[in-house]
Order: structure tokens, then C-alpha cells, then sequence
């Protein structure tokens, strides 16, 4: 069920990321223009940072599903089978405890409980806890910075069901199947 899960979000996040880094170019070209003809769109550049920082916190959880991160091999390529193995399920567990730890600090930012507590209410929501995330506004926007940075919760808790699921899948796979990494052995051509 939670390779299943996680599956399901690593398809939504391509297509976001897809979505992307074709809007990306396009919003960034179209002010380069905007600016020739002396009529920039500042907000569009203030978008285009903000739909980067979702890109690359996109990229995050899925580099971490498809365990595809730059990685360093000497020790693992040095190591038995087994040992191999364990060090993989060590760098899962890390990998698991960082991703939990950033739903805790995104829980105790966003503060929901409180918020509810408040009914809805951001000024008394930051009265009580002294926390401004649902008053600031965008530079050029105005839209309240809050929605942009939703992406934080929701890639903490995806991140997480990836990390879960890749923890679970090197439970799960025997330590004859951690042989020597193919970067090991050079390919004869």
C-alpha cells in the first residue's frame, strides 16, 4: 500500500514538475520581451522565483523516490552484501527521520490546530502564537506568501511516503541482491 501511495504521488509530482519547467522558460521569456518593449511584468518575475523554489523541492522528493541523488559509493562499493545492506537501511532511516522532522517543523509553523483555534482568524492567530506566515503578503502579487509556501507540508509528507516506501523495499530485498554497484564495474565494449 505504500509503494502504491508513493507511486501515485511520484506521478502527480512529474506532472507538476513537467508542468513546470515548460511554464518556467515560457513566463521568463515573455518578460525578457516585456522588458525590450519597455513594459515589464514584475510580478511575473516574482512568480517565476516562487515557481522555482516549487520545482526544485518537486525534484527533491522525487530524487528521493527514485533514490537517483548524487550519492558517494566508497564505502558501499567496499563493503560485503550484507553490510551493504545495512548501511542502505541506515541511509533510509536518516533519510525517513529528516523527512518526519520536516512535517513536525512544518506542523509547528503553519500551526493548523491554532489557526483552527483562532476560527480563522490571522489576526488573532498572530496574537496568540506571534507568528506572521498568513499575514505576509508577496512583493508584487499580494497574494499571501502562506500559499506558496504549502509546497514545504506537502512535499515533507510525499517525501516521507517515499522515503517509508524505499525503507520497506531494502527490508524487503535479500543481501545476495546487493551485489557490487554497476558504476564498479566498467561496461567492456
Amino acid at each position: 500500500m505504500i509503494e502504491a501511495l508513493s507511486n501515485g504521488f511520484a506521478r502527480v509530482e512529474r506532472g507538476m514538475v513537467r508542468f513546470l519547467v515548460v511554464a518556467l522558460p515560457i513566463m521568463i521569456l515573455v518578460n525578457v520581451f516585456g522588458r525590450f518593449f519597455k513594459a515589464p511584468i514584475f510580478w511575473l518575475d516574482e512568480l517565476a522565483v516562487l515557481m522555482m523554489v516549487w520545482l526544485a523541492m518537486l525534484g527533491l522528493s522525487i530524487t528521493l523516490k527514485s533514490r537517483d541523488a548524487v550519492a558517494v559509493t566508497l564505502l558501499t562499493g567496499a563493503v560485503p552484501p550484507a553490510a551493504r545492506k545495512g548501511l542502505q537501511l541506515i541511509s533510509d532511516l536518516v533519510v525517513l527521520g529528516f523527512c518526519v522532522a520536516l512535517i513536525v517543523l512544518c506542523y509547528r509553523w503553519f500551526n493548523p490546530l491554532l489557526l483552527i483555534h483562532s476560527d480563522f482568524n490571522i489576526e488573532t492567530f498572530a496574537a496568540d502564537s506571534f507568528n506572521y506566515i498568513y499575514q505576509e503578503p508577496t512583493e508584487t502579487l499580494g497574494v499571501p506568501k502562506f500559499w506558496f509556501w504549502l509546497i514545504l507540508p506537502v512535499v515533507s509528507v510525499t517525501s516521507s511516503v517515499h522515503a517509508l516506501a524505499n525503507l520497506l523495499r531494502t527490508c524487503r530485498t535479500p543481501r545476495a541482491a546487493f551485489v557490487d554497484p554497476p558504476e564498479a564495474h566498467p561496461v567492456a565494449e
